[in-house]
């Protein structure tokens, strides 16, 4: 994912232009929220702040080229913690999307993009994959269109089902990982437990051989 200055601030100030447009919609969470009271995004819930956040990032201006494009933007829940309380690395996040989205594709559109975001820019990532024809953008024909439509919904539901799959086995493959981690963390702890508990054995047995010492040297004197 890549960031930068985005000229304008285009998630505060251009308008919505994914599914319906923003005037035609009813007041979503972020708008409720500003009529009533300034409430902080701190102050939130975090199913809240998600729906707050959600709001803004889908107000976000898109470029007419990119309309078609099959797109998955996956947010982890410490990515929204980080955020909730973290308002310039919101900002951060909402600018890379913007920059991303307002980017011309022309007639040709990726066939997906997916793009990843973490509680750390470091963690944060996207893709794109394929690139095919961007009918609608190029102005074809109805039958043409329609036909594409088909085509493309039944690609991104097999693009989906990939995605799916590839998240299954990466967090299978971190479950394993984390067990494994587990594991040795156990047998260590039972290491040292057994070696703490020979040294207190040590430690007993030396105190009742000081002691039967002592108890023979003192019969011994007193005979």
């Amino acid at each position: 994912m890549e960031v930068g200055s985005v000229y304008g601030g285009y998630y505060e100030s251009a308008k919505s232009y994914r599914g319906v447009r923003k005037e035609e919609k009813q007041a979503g969470f972020a708008e409720k929220v500003t009529e009533k009271s300034p409430v902080s995004p701190e102050d939130m819930t975090l199913e809240e702040y998600k729906e707050y956040f959600n709001e803004k990032m889908n107000s976000l201006y898109v470029h007419p080229s990119q309309r078609n494009k099959n797109e998955v933007v996956d947010i982890t829940d410490a990515a929204y913690k980080r955020m909730q309380t973290d308002p310039e690395y919101e900002t951060k996040i909402l600018d890379a999307l913007a920059k991303n989205w307002a980017v011309d594709f022309g007639g040709n559109i990726p066939e997906i993009s997916y793009m990843h975001i973490d509680d750390t820019w470091e963690k944060c990532y996207g893709y794109t994959q394929g690139m095919k024809e961007n009918v609608g953008y190029s102005g074809s024909s109805s039958a043409k269109g329609a036909d594409a439509g088909r085509q493309r919904k039944a690609r991104q539901k097999e693009l989906l089902e990939e995605y799916l799959e590839k998240r299954a086995r990466m967090k299978e493959f971190q479950q394993e990982a984390l067990d494994d981690k587990i594991a040795k963390q156990e047998l260590e702890r039972n290491r040292l437990a057994k070696a703490w508990s020979s040294k207190q054995q040590m430690a007993k047995a030396s105190s009742a051989y000081d002691a039967n010492v002592m108890t023979e040297t003192v019969v011994s004197n007193e005979a």
